[in-house]
């Protein structure tokens, strides 16, 4: 190999394979890829020790090359069911590579309609991957069954068994996990809890949904159920199968019923997969009428204001009273929308200005008294308020 100027950073020799093993009734072709990782600018040959395997290009110069292979197993002398070892070493520029290979002469190859040919359990793996239909056809027929004689599968009575198996999609899935070919597909769920609120008159149906989404391409049936079984929660489904996923993802609808729900709150947990995955789902019933207070406390010179939501669906009238005559509204009435906002001021007697000088009071203590009215309803409110010098 004629040796070119090497430049600062050196070449740095990289093969995206580190071994070949090949199986096949006749002949069988691939590619793998050379690049260079370093500097500088990579150049090299391959020199091929493993009969019947050849490479095409031997030489090459450029930071990028495609290698194609082809093993004849007519040229490596080899009989059905024989095999071969060998390697190929690559040197250049960059740095060396050894690369073994193992070429094997299948005893029977089963070629598809679509012109795919299948020596082992691997190759079948392959062609589920894009042609799912086909696989399951492929997959209970005698032909399948030779194959896996042939080739001294030693699960051969569990595949027996799996192959009766009326749903091929869960008997090829277990069968891939068999045989080392894949893990079981797992569940993931997004949006673990989901929460409701309800206005104390609103009794319509709620609905939620969440998403499922898994981690392969292999099947799925997964239980679907509550933990509490609590009436008010329906699902849409309680199974989930590998039909529902489209692009590894499914949604699970349910609805929630405020009517079969007593109390102000509820919590449910929806459980999927043997994993027991599980979406928290929880509800509250909101209460007539909130009242609060903008501040946690107040200055003795202040103005604050009472913050009003109402969740009755009607208008309501609001009357306020504080028994301390340093909490001071301007009004005592007030008709109140869905929201409202009542001020006030904190303005203390000349009397009680006095009395804290005298007595050095740090804070304190009072309450607003409210009631609110509708036709037919009345709710009472004690707010706590606090005033000192902070």
């Amino acid at each position: 190999m004629k040796l070119h100027a090497l430049e600062h950073p050196l070449p740095r020799l990289t093969v995206d394979i580190s071994s070949l093993s090949i199986e096949t009734k006749n002949t069988f072709s691939g590619k793998f890829y050379i690049k260079n990782t370093g500097g500088g600018k990579l150049f090299g040959e391959i020199l091929t020790r493993c009969p019947g395997l050849t490479v095409n290009p031997a030489k090459w110069d450029g930071n990028r090359q495609t290698i194609e292979y082809t093993w004849d197993a007519k040229e490596a002398g080899l009989s059905s069911g024989e095999f071969v070892e060998g390697r190929f070493f690559i040197t250049s520029s960059g740095g060396e590579s050894e690369i073994p290979v193992t070429a094997k002469l299948a005893k029977m190859v089963i070629n598809t309609p679509c012109g795919r040919a299948i020596a082992n359990i691997q190759d079948f793996y392959d062609f589920a991957m894009v042609n799912l239909s086909g696989a399951k056809k492929l997959f209970t027929e005698s032909d399948f069954y030779m194959l896996l004689m042939a080739t001294g599968y030693k699960y051969l009575e569990v595949y027996e068994s799996l192959h009766k198996d009326a749903n091929r999609e869960r008997a090829m899935d277990n069968f891939f996990i068999l045989s080392g070919l894949k893990g079981r597909t797992k569940l993931t769920l997004t949006g673990k809890t989901i929460e409701f609120q309800s206005k104390p008159y609103e009794d319509d149906l709620l609905y939620g949904r969440f998403k499922i989404d898994k981690d392969s391409s292999g099947y799925v049936e997964a239980m679907i159920d509550t933990e509490g079984g609590s009436p008010w929660l329906t699902l849409s489904k309680n199974r989930l199968t590998s039909a529902d996923f489209e692009n590894n993802s499914a949604f699970v609808n349910f609805s929630v019923n405020p009517l079969k729900i007593e109390s102000s709150y509820a919590r449910e947990l929806i459980r999927v997969g043997e994993n027991l995955e599980t979406v928290d789902v929880i509800f509250r019933r909101l209460p007539p009428v909130i009242f609060k207070l903008n501040k946690d406390s107040y200055k003795y010179e202040d103005t604050g204001s009472i913050h009003i939501i109402n969740n009755t669906g009607a208008n309501i009238q609001t009357e306020v009273f504080c028994p301390d005559g340093y909490i001071r509204f301007s009004a005592r009435r007030y008709a109140v929308g869905s929201f409202g906002e009542i001020p006030f001021a904190v303005k203390l007697s000349p009397f009680l200005n006095a009395q804290k000088l005298f007595r050095k009071l740090p804070f304190m203590k009072t309450v607003i008294e409210i009631k609110a009215t509708q036709p037919g309803e009345a709710y009472r409110f004690k707010l706590p308020v606090i005033v000192g010098d902070w």
